[in-house]
């Protein structure tokens, strides 16, 4: 085999395995770009984590004083089927809090999530803000053990009380 044969072989041979690790280095990097770009937390999965920091409906008002931001992170068709709030509470959509949870940072406060029942959304809502450094309660029971105790709740109306 001549010199010239020799090179063209080695040539084709390192084109061959250059295009598979190409691909495979491209596929890798989408997978991490989406992965890192991803603005949904899965709210519907069946984890159910235990959030530790619950705080019952009398607690909540010590815990407004103290200028806590209070959230409904009821999922939207819960929400839209019971479009009330506990007074000073936001509804934030919790398959969107990738997004909005950079609108704050845990300098604002302690944070207080709630939802319908206090057992599955806020808890991961919770659980996904204390990750992140907040100081952050969940509302044992939620909405529906708020309204039992009689306590009052607001029509969300305005447009600072439905930012979805």
């Amino acid at each position: 085999m001549s010199e010239r044969s020799r090179g063209e072989a080695l040539k084709r041979k390192r084109r061959s395995t250059l295009l598979p690790r190409r691909l495979v280095s491209l596929l890798i990097a989408g997978f991490l770009a989406v992965s890192a770009c991803s603005t949904s937390y899965d709210f519907r999965g069946d984890d159910r984590p235990a959030y530790r920091q619950t705080i019952s409906a009398e607690e909540v008002e010590t815990l407004r004083r103290n200028g806590a931001t209070v959230l409904d992170v009821r999922l939207q068709e819960d929400f839209d089927a019971d479009p009330v709030l506990i007074p000073q509470a936001r509804y934030k959509d919790p398959e969107n809090i990738v997004e909005w949870v950079g609108e704050m940072t845990p300098a604002d406060g302690p944070v207080l999530v709630y939802c319908v029942r206090g057992k599955w959304v806020s808890q991961k809502a919770a659980n996904y803000l204390n990750d992140r450094g907040f100081e952050v309660y969940s509302l044992d029971g939620g909405i529906e053990a708020w309204k039992q105790d009689g306590r009052p709740t607001t029509p969300a109306t305005g447009a600072n009380e439905l930012n979805r």
